[in-house]
């Protein structure tokens, strides 16, 4: 028999991952939870149970999330509450369907997860740049301080999950955002299902996110995939960026893998190439 598949989303925080999760979750076979073990860490889920999930109900009248609070209320750790989960929803849809956990960190129990289910880890990485200029508006720490803190925790995360025998499979949100198509297409062949069209439209996500960005229940944002390109016009970073030859190349490496360099088949931008354009231009000239 074959095992149970559960998609993990790792990388960093303000990546994009709930976004994902929920184009994730517009895939037929497959249903988004957001992210598990923050939600399992926290001793208090009053605000969990009283904010809006992505299927347009309260927490506390999900479908879903309505009875995991006595589900998990006497275990142990959490660990145990985790797979007190990953039962509760292979048992509810009948193992009919693919679980995403878009917990982020390189947590512990991924091993677990690896042994015992058909693990498929999607690392996200989000441009330092951008990711830089949304921390530095937020939290107004200088941008040095973020370009470092992206290096470093994306290093880490690499060394964790290597250091756990986990295998991932790299997107940019980048790439994800600006080529939705073809970045989906490759994540589908990943997780051996097959390309469905309503994946480009976020809104039609049957994910059960209770926590997580706000864009679970913008019904502007939850329409389609776009992308904020305002740190483009910062010379703040654009001029510190220059000064980092080392993150400009792991940059390049993580979040560009699907449209340059040796990952790259041809045909993908075929739209985009030389050899379009001399077709095009022998056809209409």
């Amino acid at each position: 028999m074959d095992k149970q598949k559960i998609i993990y989303i790792a990388g960093l925080g303000h990546s994009g991952s709930t976004i994902l999760d929920m184009i994730l979750g517009s895939h037929s076979k497959i249903i988004g939870l957001g992210e598990i073990m923050p939600f399992l860490r926290r001793t208090d889920h009053s605000s969990d149970y009283n904010s809006t999930c992505s299927c347009g109900k309260k927490g506390k009248n999900c479908d879903f999330w309505a009875p995991v609070e006595n589900l998990i209320k006497n275990t142990n750790t959490y660990n145990e509450a985790y797979f007190k989960i990953t039962n509760y929803f292979f048992g509810k849809y009948k193992n009919d369907k693919i679980l995403v956990d878009s917990s982020k960190n390189s947590y512990q129990y991924l091993k677990k997860i690896n042994e015992l289910y058909d693990l498929k880890v999607i690392y996200l990485t989000r441009d330092y740049r951008s990711w830089t200029y949304s921390r530095h508006l937020s939290k107004k720490s200088p941008v040095v301080y973020w370009y470092l803190r992206w290096f470093l925790e994306n290093k880490k995360i690499e060394y964790q999950l290597k250091k756990m025998n986990i295998q991932w499979f790299n997107v940019g949100y980048e790439e994800l955002a600006l080529y939705p198509e073809h970045s989906i297409k490759k994540i589908c062949n990943y997780i051996e299902v097959n390309f469905e069209a309503e994946m480009l439209n976020p809104g039609n996500t049957k994910s059960h996110i209770i926590n997580g960005n706000v864009v679970r229940a913008d019904s502007e944002k939850r329409s389609k995939i776009m992308y904020d390109a305002r740190w483009m016009t910062s010379a703040k970073t654009t001029f510190w960026s220059s000064f980092f030859y080392l993150f400009n190349k792991f940059n390049k490496k993580r979040v560009y893998f699907n449209v340059l360099g040796k990952n790259l088949n041809p045909s993908d931008f075929f739209m985009f190439s030389t050899k379009r354009r001399k077709e095009i231009n022998k056809k209409v000239n």
